[in-house]
This record gives C-alpha cells, structure tokens and sequence, in this order.
C-alpha cells in the first residue's frame, strides 16, 4: 500500500502565507529557511515542524496587514518610545484609526504595522533619532470658538449625517459628531484639520480656514 506523503501543517502555513500576500521565496526568508525547504511543506510533501510552524503563526500575527495595533504594542515593536508615535499622530505623520471607544473623553488611536515601519522609514531617522536635527514644530490648526455653528453649517451643506461624516473623518461614531455640534465636547486640531480638508475636496464655496 502507498502511503500519501505528509501534509502535517501544510494548509496552514500555506494559508498564513497567503493571507500575508507573501511569495513562497519571501515567506521561507522571514522563516529563516531555504526556498525549496519551504517549498515542501507548502506544497505538502513534508510536514511542518512544530517549531516553524509557531514561528509562521507568530510572524502572520505581527505581520497581518488588517492588525491594529496600541500605540504602545508598536511602540515595544518598532522599538522607539511610545512618545515618539504619539507625536506621529499630532503632526499626521503616523497614519492612525480610532476605535470606538474613548479615554479621559479622546478617542484611542491605533495603527497597523506598515503604517509604523512607513512612519520609520519616512520620518524617524530624520526628526526623531538623537542623531537628526531637531524638528521645527508642525503648524497646527485652530479650533474656531464657534466649531458647533461651522461644523453643522459643513454637514448640511455636504449632505452628511452624522454618522456618515464620522465615517469619513475617522472619528469613532456618530455620537462624538453630536458632542461638537452640540458644544458639549470640543474636536481636537487634528479632527478639525481633517473636517478642513474635507472641505477642501468638496470646494465647498465661502468656507476657509
């Protein structure tokens, strides 16, 4: 009787690869393995050690481009101060989504870690690290004390509901759009300045900033 080859963790390490979107050579590289080893276990003509086989569940988590993660989870992964991705936010340099619930009344920013190693790449070496010259502050943008008036003024005229402009702004949901126009709660500048560009890509006649 012939016996089928082994196919022990095939599936899955293939499927962790793909959902990765990663090619058999790349996938073998972060494993620190050859291609061709790789190529077996993929293809299911051997069985995957256990201990790859973790090692491949342990990169997808890191690696899966749909994770979100804490600004402090990114920070101990990119290996720089949480400080340093907070500020990232403040001047949009860290591309950011907010979840749907806040503390001490601000919404929770989470990143993916493309975004971080982007952020990295693009930014740390040449404003944060020691060795780069200090940055000069990014501008910032004023809330206008009458932010309620505008903002329900910009929803109306864009056709939005509160829910909907949430949506495109990033912000957590509809109830924190109730909470401007409604004066109970103040947006932050970096809300304003994304309701301005909004603005701006709808040209929206008589309104600057």
């Amino acid at each position: 009787m012939t016996r089928n080859p082994p196919t022990t963790g095939s599936s899955e390490i293939r499927g962790l690869r793909l959902r990765l979107q990663l090619s058999q050579p790349q996938f073998a590289a972060l494993l620190g393995v050859s291609a061709e080893t790789y190529r077996t276990w993929d293809s299911g003509r051997r069985a995957v050690p256990g201990a790859l086989l973790d090692k491949a569940r342990e990169l997808a988590a890191i690696e899966d481009p749909l994770r979100l993660w804490s600004l402090q989870q990114l920070a101990t992964e990119l290996g720089v101060h949480v400080r340093t991705l907070r500020d990232g936010v403040r001047s949009g340099r860290l591309e950011v989504t907010y979840a749907n619930h806040v503390v001490f009344r601000n919404p929770v920013p989470r990143s993916t870690i493309a975004a971080g190693r982007a952020f990295m790449e693009r930014y740390y070496r040449k404003s944060y690290s020691r060795f780069a010259p200090k940055p000069w502050p990014p501008e910032r943008t004023c809330v206008p004390p009458d932010w309620a008036r505008q903002l329900l003024r910009i929803r109306r005229e864009f056709q939005l509901t509160q829910a909907q402009l949430a949506e495109q702004i990033g912000a957590a949901g509809k109830a924190v759009v109730y909470q401007w126009e409604s004066s109970k709660r103040t947006p932050s500048p970096v809300f304003w300045e994304r309701i301005l560009r909004l603005v701006q890509r709808g040209a929206t006649p008589g309104w600057q900033r």
